[in-house]
Order: C-alpha cells, then structure tokens, then sequence
C-alpha cells in the first residue's frame, strides 16, 4: 500500500505543491538514499528539488496508509532529525490515505508539515 500511494504522490504533489504552497517543483519526485556523511544512507519515500519564495528547497516527505501522531512524531526524529544539515532547507511532506483521529492532520501542520490525502490525488 505505502509504494502505491507514493507513487502516486509522485505524479500529483508538483501541481498540488504549486497550487497550496507556491512551491515549484523542480524534476521529479523520487524514492532516494540520501547521504548522511558518516558513512551512513537514509531512505527517504518522496524526495526531490523546488523552488519556493525564490529559495531552493529540497522536498521530505513520507508515506503512511493510516497517519497517526507518533507517525509524525517518528517522522520529525527520524526523518527530518537525521537530515538536519544535509540541505540548506527542507520542505516537509507526509502523505496518507487517513488519520487515526480529527486532530492528525492538525498536529502536523502545527510542526511545519505539509499534509496530503489519496483521494487529493
């Protein structure tokens, strides 16, 4: 479940970056290891290059069929926390088919997260 709905985000988060954020996206979006200069590689489900503001970002982001808080938790510690100081600035994204309850969505925005459902797809 979680390939399919990253490959979906592939194909709809540069129009629907664009369109919410201002952000253009540069290439594609793709599934990368990225260096973390130990020696050591992170997987990373949606990664790619933007623009947003006039600034250069590089897109984060994540897949969860069913996001939850400690999803989002995990994700800042994990993801995001592992990469800090790999690129000059980071454009953070989850993507999920649902929440596990109303507030989700909300907490993740409230850390900086962009949040996008399958069916926005």
């Amino acid at each position: 479940v979680g390939y399919t709905l990253e490959n979906e985000a592939y194909k709809a988060l540069p129009a629907l970056l664009q369109q919410d954020y201002g952000l253009v996206v540069e290439g594609r979006l793709k599934r990368a290891h990225v260096p973390l200069g130990n020696g050591d590689y992170l997987e990373v489900n949606i990664l790619g290059d933007g623009t947003l503001g006039g600034r250069r970002v590089k897109i984060v982001g994540e897949s969860k069929a069913q996001l939850s808080k400690n999803d989002v938790d995990r994700f800042l510690k994990r993801k995001l926390g592992k990469l800090k100081g790999a690129f000059p600035e980071v454009f953070p994204v989850l993507v999920t088919h649902m929440t596990t309850s109303p507030e989700v969505e909300e907490y993740a925005k409230e850390k900086g997260i962009a949040v996008y459902y399958s069916y926005e797809f």
